[in-house]
């Protein structure tokens, strides 16, 4: 061979070990990985194999506590929110039903019943055809008709005021209605009785006043008003109805300040007992002209009587019956005798013996916070209340008109404070032996007073907040709570007990 051909045969043999050798350490490479994976089982034909030889193939497996669960962490505190995020909480909220105005019907309102099982509504039709309650029970689906008394309005010209009562509501159902007749009908709204409890639960309000305010127009008076009665069901759904002491409007011929005042969704949803106040009707007592149509043209109430109702003094009182609690509501905007009061007062107590409690409701206030009223306060008002109270047994008097939330001591037929009792917030009054007289502030914020002291009154309070009561009645205990509405606070409470 030549040098040239040695020479390529020595660089084929350098070629053909490193060859080899690359070839051994790949075996040997993949023998350590199968070993360190282990051996692995084939599976059977026609897929995985079964779940218990999956159970068999794995290796034992210590057993590990189960793993302590961890604390939960402490609620946070809720975010304390200001006086106006507050406020703009419940200011008007009209989206979840359309509003009364959306159809002919105006002035719509929802009224107590005699009873328990019945309400009454009155509303403003520009129909003069019969009109009609039509009521169905949701839960059941049963429709029901009832009628309305119909008459032509002498307050708003071109309308006709109709009247009706619905009977046979049931506690803890559910209803839906709308009024009208063919012509035009009201939105359909929802009512529901609250259950029985035991426990009778109602909601106190007073001095709305839409359109007193010289420092804003009626209608933000309006909203405030809005806001006030839609917190009151919201926190409250259990009531029964709601008081109104009197001052609905400003100007008692205002059928606008009417509609503002009634014109709320929370307001079709629960029953009213309004009063009359001072601005809801013509009040010239120096002409005798006091009264007149335009409180009971927008209000339906149960068992009205026929006092006062001379030319212009057109506006009667009523009562109601709640379990075993009697309420007596009163028109103190009157030019009849207070005898005249006392005496219906008596035959309304010996006509409903079988009652437990007893609520006296009017306008005025016996005893005054505000030094103006004190000056010209007509010593009789609360002479005549005052027996009207300690010869009927009544327990509660509640008034308005002060713009100012009042509480009194106990207090007897002459007029005069029991010390014997303890008069601070929270406490109790076992069986005593005279009344309580509680005057709730303005429900809007229409207008706020200044207090002025009274011996007689216990507990004053004025923040300029619009004010309102929750009260609790069983068979042993009536409960007053006072709220700052705008904050849900409680500024005042006491309790009577009968043992």
């Amino acid at each position: 061979m030549t040098k040239k051909v040695k020479k390529r045969n020595r660089k084929n043999n350098r070629a053909g070990v490193l060859f080899t050798a690359l070839v051994l350490l790949i075996l040997v490479s993949l023998t350590a990985w199968r070993l360190k994976e282990g051996p692995r089982e084939e599976p059977p034909p026609g897929g995985e194999p079964r779940q218990e030889e999956q159970e068999e193939a794995k290796p034992e497996q210590a057993v590990r506590p189960e793993p302590k669960p961890e604390p939960e962490p402490e609620p946070e505190e809720p975010e304390e929110k200001s006086p106006e995020q507050e406020k703009a909480e419940f200011l008007p909220d009209y989206t979840s039903a359309p509003l009364l105005h959306t159809t002919e019907i105006r002035s719509l309102s929802m009224e107590v019943g005699a009873s328990g099982d019945e309400v009454r509504f009155n509303w403003l039709s520009q129909s003069g055809g019969k009109g009609s309650v039509m009521w169905k029970n949701t839960d059941t689906g049963e429709e029901q008709k009832f009628e309305a008394q119909s008459a032509s309005a002498s307050t708003v010209g071109g309308y006709y005021v109709n009247k009706a009562s619905v009977t046979g509501i049931q506690p803890g159902a559910s209803y839906t209605y709308r009024v009208g007749n063919e012509d035009a009908w009201s939105p359909e709204y929802t009512y529901r009785r609250p259950k029985e409890s035991g426990r009778l639960t109602f909601l106190v309000t007073s001095d709305a006043q839409i359109g007193q305010s010289e420092m804003e127009e009626a209608v933000e008076t309006a909203e405030r008003w809005d806001s006030v009665v839609t917190r009151l069901l919201r926190y409250v759904p259990e009531a029964e109805f709601l008081f109104h002491l009197g001052d609905h409007v400003a100007d008692a011929q205002n059928t606008e300040q009417y509609e503002l005042f009634l014109d709320h969704l929370a307001l079709y949803r629960i029953p009213l007992a309004p009063i009359v106040g001072n601005h809801d009707i013509i009040n010239d007592y120096g002409t005798g002209r006091v009264g007149g149509r335009n409180f009971y043209e927008h209000f339906n109430v149960p068992n009205r009587s026929d006092t006062g109702q001379s030319q212009f003094d057109l506006d009667g009182n009523y009562y109601f019956v709640r379990g075993e609690t009697l309420f007596i509501v009163l028109n103190s905007s009157t030019i009849q005798s207070f005898d005249v009061l006392e005496q219906y007062v008596a035959k309304v107590v010996q006509e409903n013996p079988d009652v437990k409690w007893r609520i006296l409701a009017q306008h005025f206030s016996p005893y005054s916070s505000v030094s103006k009223y004190q000056e010209n306060n007509d010593s009789q008002i609360r002479e005549y209340l005052a027996r009207a109270a300690m010869d009927n047994n009544v327990d509660l008097v509640l008034s308005g008109h002060e713009h100012i939330y009042a509480r009194s001591a106990i207090i007897n037929r002459e007029c005069e404070t029991l010390n014997d009792y303890n008069y601070e917030p929270g406490d109790t009054v076992v069986n005593p032996q005279g009344t309580l007289y509680v005057t709730c502030g303005t429900s809007s914020g229409c207008l706020y007073h200044p207090v002025e002291p009274e011996v007689r009154l216990m507990f004053q309070n004025q923040e300029n907040v619009p004010t309102a009561l929750r009260i609790d009645i069983t068979d042993t205990e009536l409960h007053l709570r006072a709220y700052l509405v705008d904050f849900w606070t409680v500024c005042d409470e006491y309790t009577i007990r009968k043992e």
